[in-house]
């Protein structure tokens, strides 16, 4: 079976800590839509999709599905000097040699209302399809990062390498109310790194939560997930999983009708452990941790295809089961450009930086990267 070095213990461990995508590294925080609603819509998803705002479509008016019943319309008196079989009178007239004019009363004339004209009827609007709720997202990334390790190397310096990423989510977002959302998806990836092979793994994800407008502009969340990551190759080797209970604060502000500004505050409690292959079989180490994340994203759209953004998040982490407190703040920019409405690319870079009660670790990073995502509505 595959032994892990302990340089490789160790920098599981650090990695793990973090949370962020990859082994410890942000991604891109996804453009908002500046359509959405900020109470129901989720921004997390790299695609807003026109389900999000879970909001159920307006009825048509009740009126519209009732007929308009016919006015009568009272027939003038014929004129005897228009000639027969002109003029607006629908009679016709008859001349009998005894009796004289007779008039012969057209079908469609009523002897107490007069002649009822037949209206067309209007053509009545349809009701709205109702919005998706199901999703299917695919995404592929390549990352630069100069420290991928996060960890101070043998030599004093630190590790950097080039990751790629492909990644799939099925995503469901049902409406339980005007303010109210129900939110599940199931993520599954690959993460594959250029030189440092012996960190590949795989890794699955199921999240549910649910999300609660207090405002027009703000909303509470509260959620559950579950997170395994395994050895990529032959041994499989489950190296860690994580249970989490988070709650969540949001808030969007339009500043302009291009210009607004997210933020959020979470408070997350993860029950995680970390496996590791040695001689002497599997060991298993407990990570579980409090960690709180505040973060901002100005975003600014410059066209219906493009839209940048600044991301701005503090991550504290305290572990419980080991004398570890890590601090770590990220800078990310970015500019995403809409292929289509369901394609997307998005181009970002920034820096990260921090710092540990564990001497070891470092979290001073730059990184460059794209993903590009399509979603697929599904039902």
């Amino acid at each position: 079976m595959f032994a892990l070095h302990p340089r490789r213990s160790r920098v599981t461990l650090a990695l793990l800590g973090l949370g962020w995508f990859g082994l410890g590294h942000p991604v891109a925080m996804a453009a908002p839509d500046p359509n959405a609603d900020p109470v129901i819509a989720v921004p997390p998803d790299p695609n807003p999709h026109p389900w999000e705002n879970g909001q159920v479509p307006a009825e048509a008016p009740w009126s519209a599905f009732h007929q308009e019943v016919p006015e009568p319309v009272n027939t003038p008196a014929p004129d005897e000097n228009v000639p027969l079989g002109q003029g607006e009178d629908l009679d016709t007239q008859l001349v009998d040699p005894d009796l004289g004019v007779i008039r012969v009363r057209n079908p469609l004339e009523d002897p107490e209302l007069g002649i009822l004209r037949i209206r067309d009827l209007p053509n009545l609007p349809t009701r709205p399809a109702p919005p998706k709720v199901g999703f299917l997202s695919a995404r592929f990334s390549v990352v630069n990062s100069d420290n991928v390790l996060l960890l101070v190397n043998d030599v004093g310096s630190l590790t950097g390498d080039t990751f790629y990423r492909p990644a799939a989510s099925l995503s469901v977002y049902p409406s339980l109310g005007p303010q109210t959302a129900l939110i599940g998806s199931v993520d599954v990836g690959l993460q594959r790194y250029g030189r440092e092979a012996t960190l590949n793994y795989d890794d699955w994800q199921v999240r549910l939560a649910l999300r609660q407008g207090l405002s027009p502009r703000s909303y509470v969340q509260i959620g559950v997930a579950y997170q395994e990551l395994l050895q990529a190759g032959a041994s499989r080797l489950s190296f860690f999983d994580n249970r989490s209970v988070a709650l969540t604060l949001g808030r969007r502000d339009p500043f302009t009708s291009k210009l607004t500004l997210d933020s959020f505050y979470r408070v997350q409690w993860n029950d995680a452990q970390a496996r590791f292959q040695t001689s002497n079989g599997v060991v298993a180490t407990d990570v579980s941790r409090l960690s709180q994340t505040a973060g901002t994203y100005l975003g600014y759209t410059l066209s219906p295809q493009w839209h940048v953004g600044l991301n701005y998040q503090i991550n504290l982490n305290d572990y419980t089961q080991q004398d570890r407190y890590d601090t770590v703040q990220q800078l990310l920019g970015q500019a995403v450009y809409s292929i289509t409405p369901q394609v997307r690319l998005s181009l970002y870079g920034g820096l990260s930086f921090g710092r540990s009660s564990d001497p070891r670790l470092s979290f001073d990073d730059t990184l460059f990267g794209l993903t590009i995502d399509a979603t697929v509505p599904l039902f």
